[in-house]
């Protein structure tokens, strides 16, 4: 079911902690050898500062502040190159304090026709509920928590049902958020994220193909 609806499938890898952002810059991939000179060249630099980073290499956006790193990509060849070169980097950076690192998967679905994209949100909640007070009530975000993971792992699950966020006609997001605390992996980021990679994916399609196949839309 999945498969019918899904238009977009994008990965974001976080990782929570401290960090010097400016040190992270297209220039100082190349220097490592992470990435190509051509590559670092042609990146599209938002920003370079002290306090936040933002570049775009076609492939993957990287954005950093003080607290927070993110690798971002809808390119689905290319999510193992994006995990390779976030886990790389803090192979390299070993000594950076991180806390946490969170695998999320967004699919975005083009449902058919307004019916079923209402439908779809009234199956989330009952919009019924609101009938004497308005007009016609619409769901915009829902999120759901799991706190204990099934897998044993420091670390939730975050599921959240938003409307499409490139705002495309009849589109739901659902993003899947695979948190893992990192104090029992001796803030080994790099390893986690390979040794969980496999079971990340298959778990938030697993998931998302379920939900989807349970709404009987």
């Amino acid at each position: 079911m999945l498969e019918k609806w899904l238009e977009v499938q994008s990965l974001s890898i976080v990782f929570v902690g401290e960090f010097n952002p400016v040190i992270i810059s297209p220039a100082w991939l190349t220097l490592k050898n992470l990435i190509r000179e051509e590559e670092a060249i042609n990146a599209k630099v938002d920003v370079i500062h002290n306090e936040i980073v933002q570049y775009d290499l076609d492939w993957v956006l990287v954005t950093l502040n003080k607290k927070r790193c993110e690798f971002r990509s809808s390119k689905v060849p290319y999510f193992d190159a994006v995990r390779d070169l976030a886990a790389s980097i803090f192979k390299i950076l070993k000594e950076t304090p991180i806390t946490s690192v969170g695998l999320n998967h967004i699919f975005e679905l083009i449902l058919p026709d307004e019916e079923t994209y209402y439908r779809f949100g009234a199956k989330l909640t009952d919009l019924r509920l609101w009938e004497n007070d308005l007009v016609d009530p619409r769901i915009m975000n829902l999120e759901i928590l799991e706190l204990n993971r099934k897998d044993g792992l420091p670390g939730n699950y975050r599921i959240r049902i938003s409307p499409s966020g490139r705002g495309v006609k009849f589109g739901v997001d659902i993003n899947i958020n695979d948190h893992i605390d990192l104090k029992s992996f001796s803030n080994d980021a790099p390893r986690t994220i390979f040794e969980n990679w496999e079971k990340t994916f298959e778990r938030s399609k697993r998931i998302t193909n379920n939900f989807i196949t349970n709404m009987k839309l």
